[in-house]
């Protein structure tokens, strides 16, 4: 049985071999990235959509990709994964499933590729040259319309990834695109007053609570009672952590503790002090005469 399509987002870095981020199957979670590339592989024909984010991993802007680079071009699986001498297999795909592909590509990382033209296979080049000259369609073009145009839900899809409200983890591809001040009182569909809700959370709106959204992006519900709640959906591409420090032969942080004993001599075992009456004999234990009273328990 052939494998079917899943949706996929992966770092532009992973993808190129840089590092080994592991990449995101959104609703399910992380897959290493070995096994991303074979899936990207698999759905050579897939859909691509790319994120630009700047250092802090949050979304400057999105859009879709008609380039795609050869299968022959991405990086092959590790040696281990693979027969010696064998060349790397790529998975059959499924034309009827072909799932979706969200390349993550850090503005930093896409500047330096550009201007390097040996940094990247030649296939990788119209793709780079697209995302670089790729601005589509302005967001706010059209604020008096009921409903946002593809490349505004796309936007804001990315930016938000989940519901709005607090706590909330519905998918922001399978809620409302919700106005932040209604479209019936004057709100206009722009970037700056839309945002994911699902079906039951968009519904508290009508039942008492209130929505701000004082920076794009940034959420404020507020109950019935008085109480607010600050939501924010973490970034698209967050900064990987920091290199764990590697030990050196004379760093002392890292040293053992036991090499600086004396091995040599006898073996000394610590005893607590005693006194003098624990030389003395202790009473017997009670016989057990008492067998049919309950435990003390």
């Amino acid at each position: 049985m052939r494998r079917r399509g899943v949706h996929l987002q992966i770092s532009l870095a992973t993808l190129l071999g840089l590092d080994d981020r592991p990449a995101e199957l959104p609703t399910l979670g992380p897959i290493p990235a070995s096994r991303a590339r074979d899936l990207i592989r698999a759905q050579h024909r897939a859909p691509w959509r790319f994120a630009l984010t700047d250092t802090d991993g949050r979304l400057l802007r999105a859009g879709t990709l008609r380039r795609r680079p050869t299968a022959e071009d991405l990086p092959p699986p590790p040696p281990s994964e693979t027969s010696p001498g064998a060349a790397s297999p790529v998975p059959p795909t499924d034309p009827a499933a072909p799932g979706l592909v969200d390349l993550l590509v850090d503005a930093a990382l896409l500047r330096n590729l550009t201007t390097d033209p040996t940094a990247v296979p030649p296939s990788w080049r119209p793709v780079l040259d697209e995302i670089t000259n790729s601005h589509g369609r302005p967001l706010d073009d059209a604020p008096t319309d009921r409903f946002p145009h593809a490349a505004l839900r796309r936007h804001v899809e990315f930016r938000d990834r989940i519901c709005t409200f607090t706590g909330c983890l519905a998918p922001a591809h399978h809620t409302d695109l919700d106005h932040t001040r209604d479209h019936a009182h004057g709100g206009p569909t722009t970037a700056d007053d839309l945002g994911p809700a699902c079906r039951h959370d968009h519904g508290l709106k009508q039942r008492g609570w209130t929505l701000t959204q004082p920076e794009p992006g940034i959420f404020v519900w507020r109950s019935p009672l008085g109480r607010e709640y600050r939501t924010r959906s973490d970034p698209l591409l967050p900064p990987p952590p920091p290199p764990l420090p590697v030990a050196e032969d004379d760093d002392p942080c890292c040293a053992d503790p036991l090499d600086d004993l004396d091995r040599s001599g006898p073996l000394i075992v610590w005893r607590p002090a005693t006194d003098d009456h624990d030389d003395e004999p202790r009473p017997p234990p009670h016989p057990a005469t008492d067998l049919d009273e309950p435990p003390p328990f």
